[in-house]
């Protein structure tokens, strides 16, 4: 069974890659400048993004935490098996000697300064919209969004930054999706579309990818 979910998950990130590439209304870039050497790389914790949201709306609040602790995951999950990567832990966080308010750039420096890393990964989550209903019927699709900022510590520049936003599209909307093989078209969870959305990011960063 495992099998066949990553064979899955591997065919959604193609098809999300060519969809994205013929699609200009889904902002999904991608820059990366020389190359330097970078050695060790910290994994800030992903975290929602600071967008504007109503006091009194909490789902979306409440859409945001999840997604951050679902990203966390698979962060760690793709990660793991990379030697120079490291996931800086929230006691380590709160022990930073920062008066920075929140601001998670600053708190990537901060932490790459007295942690002791080249490099610093800050994952920002701006949507995380659950699918309604079951893998074959929906009233909505999964909506995901987030942006990864890998910062250089000794210069404070970033170096590579990559945007996903992606909502599932309906069969006769994305002629892609009736190129599933196996079992066909099936709407995602928001789980599973992160999953495809961070893995092909990741594997473009040249710092990140797999080997």
């Amino acid at each position: 069974m495992k099998h066949v979910h990553t064979f899955f998950i591997s065919w959604v990130v193609t098809a999300l890659f060519v969809f994205s590439a013929g699609c200009s209304n889904l902002p999904q870039g991608e820059t990366a400048n020389e190359l330097l050497p970078i050695s060790t790389i910290g994994i800030l914790p992903a975290q929602p993004a600071r967008v504007a949201i109503l006091p009194s709306d909490t789902k979306t609040k409440e859409q945001l935490a999840d997604g951050a602790k679902i990203i966390n995951s698979l962060l760690s999950d793709y990660f793991t098996g990379h030697k120079d990567v490291r996931f800086i832990s929230q006691i380590e966080l709160e022990g930073l000697q920062s008066t920075a308010p929140g601001d998670a750039l600053y708190l990537a420096k901060e932490a790459g300064q007295q942690l002791h890393y080249d490099a610093v990964l800050v994952t920002e989550v701006t949507r995380y919209q659950t699918r309604t209903g079951s893998a074959y019927a929906v009233d909505n699709p999964a909506s995901v969004a987030f942006s990864l900022k890998l910062l250089a510590i000794e210069s404070g520049q970033i170096i590579w930054s990559a945007d996903f936003d992606q909502t599932q599209q309906p069969l006769f909307g994305n002629i892609l999706s009736s190129r599933s093989i196996g079992s066909g078209f099936r709407w995602l969870t928001a789980a599973e579309l992160a999953e495809a959305g961070l893995t092909k990011k990741l594997n473009s960063c040249p710092y990140l990818m797999k080997n």
